[in-house]
């Protein structure tokens, strides 16, 4: 049976909740590839029907091996306000002058210093390093929330795991582990099957433990 924690507040000893599994990144917006290494390939999902291809970590774009959707792999910096969509699988860094102004991202990681207006949608990493509220949607595999940010998302968020060390407030939905660090305070409410907290963590949400970890982003 799923176990329930529904409460205002909670700020005690280590905390961990679990029903069983394991505990599971100069022109206003450059795009640039640095090739992170030499040699080697990367899984990138294709925008249009998801299936997972392989490409080189050289590569530049690629086309799905299943739909043949053209799939951009280059690394953007946005330096300046723009509303310039962003479609890539490669990684995105908002800089702290930068701004996405009423338009959605699709990237790799994304390293947030500056602002977002509307959905995000990550394969891979999502840090925030900033102060910011987030209007639209936020789908990612990790979601970390670096030490004094405070972060609020308006709409639900469906990531595969969490790391807080900051200050998270919204709706989350986890298929894998949500952990808070020391000092790190989460209001809104979870869905994840392990939760942990140690001591020094401040909790404010509702929360539902549930099933076994898996690789998913969970829906709602």
């Amino acid at each position: 049976m799923p176990l329930e924690l529904l409460g205002s507040s909670a700020q005690a000893d280590d905390l961990v909740a679990s029903t069983g599994g394991p505990h599971p990144p100069h022109a206003s917006h450059q795009a640039h590839h640095t090739p992170p290494g030499t040699g080697g390939r990367r899984d990138v999902e294709c925008f249009d029907c998801h299936a997972i291809s392989r490409a080189s970590l050289h590569a530049t774009s690629t086309a799905c091996s299943n739909c043949g959707t053209y799939i951009d792999l280059r690394h953007f910096d946005i330096r300046e306000r723009t509303t310039q969509k962003i479609r890539t699988r490669g990684d995105v860094t908002v800089h702290k002058k930068g701004a996405l102004l009423g338009t959605s991202v699709y990237c790799g990681n994304l390293i947030m210093e500056g602002m977002v207006g509307g959905s995000i949608h990550a394969q891979d990493t999502v840090s925030f390093r900033v102060s910011t509220k987030v209007l639209g949607e936020l789908r990612c595999g990790r979601l970390i929330v670096e030490r004094k940010c405070a972060v609020q998302c308006l709409q639900p968020v469906h990531v595969r795991e969490v790391e807080i060390e900051g200050t998270f407030t919204g709706r989350i939905f986890a298929s894998g582990a949500v952990r808070l660090h020391r000092h790190a305070r989460l209001e809104g409410s979870v869905n994840a099957p392990v939760f942990s907290m140690p001591a020094g963590a401040e909790l404010m949400a509702g929360m539902h433990i549930f099933g076994r970890a898996s690789g998913d982003i969970p829906e709602e």
